[in-house]
């Protein structure tokens, strides 16, 4: 594919807080101007290729900046990438799936196989939740059958994700990972930030790495 040249989204914010149950997290920039544009055209209107870019850009941010990934990973063998998932109702809506497609992406570059270990059953798109509701969203998402035996030989978890607002999703992925035998879980996101209305919420974030803005 061509460029996709993503302008500068600005400095990250310290007054969110690292999602409880993630080690770490990294993001590519602020979900505003272009960036947020480009993602939500690209995940509404069937659009993969910005995806497949931002999933590249993720694992070559990964690759340059998380101190706990290995030199080299090449034969490492207890990594494993997760997609946070959508409900398959809304993935058919979508005509694709687009956390798997930036989970790909990031697979292409740090050499990490990608397994969907969580199901989601359906709850009203993120956007329209308020912060109670979307606290709540842990009841929807349900391990896999046969998650815990990937989970056991590949325990260090990366989740993957669009966009993260509150943290409440990636917080219920890791409770959900964790309990089915999870180490660690780490979380990769191309785009940060609050929905509309929303108050800072106070805190600092742990280790975060910030990303590349530009293309």
């Amino acid at each position: 594919m061509g460029s996709i040249d993503v302008p500068e989204a600005g400095s990250a914010s310290r007054s969110e807080r690292m999602p409880n149950g993630i080690d770490s997290m990294t993001t590519l920039g602020r979900y505003d101007g272009v960036l947020a544009d480009l993602l939500a055209t690209a995940k509404y209107r069937a659009w993969p290729e910005p995806l497949e870019h931002f999933g590249n850009r993720l694992g070559q941010e990964l690759q340059a900046t998380a101190d706990w990934l290995p030199d080299s990973l090449t034969g490492v063998s207890g990594l494993l990438l997760v997609p946070v998932p959508s409900p398959r109702l809304r993935r058919w809506n979508r005509g694709l799936d687009h956390t798997a497609i930036l989970a790909d992406g990031v697979s292409n570059v740090i050499n990490v196989p990608v397994r969907s270990l969580v199901t989601r059953s359906w709850v009203p798109p993120q956007m329209g939740l308020g912060r109670r509701s979307r606290s709540e969203v842990g009841g929807s998402l349900q391990l896999r059958r046969r998650a815990s035996r990937w989970l056991e030989r590949r325990p260090v978890v990366i989740l993957v994700d669009d966009v993260m607002t509150t943290g409440a999703t990636l917080s219920a992925m890791a409770k959900v990972l964790r309990r089915g035998g999870a180490h660690q879980v780490h979380a990769c996101v191309v785009a940060h930030g609050r929905a509309a209305g929303q108050s800072p919420t106070p805190g600092v974030f742990g280790q975060v790495s910030w990303g590349i803005s530009r293309g």
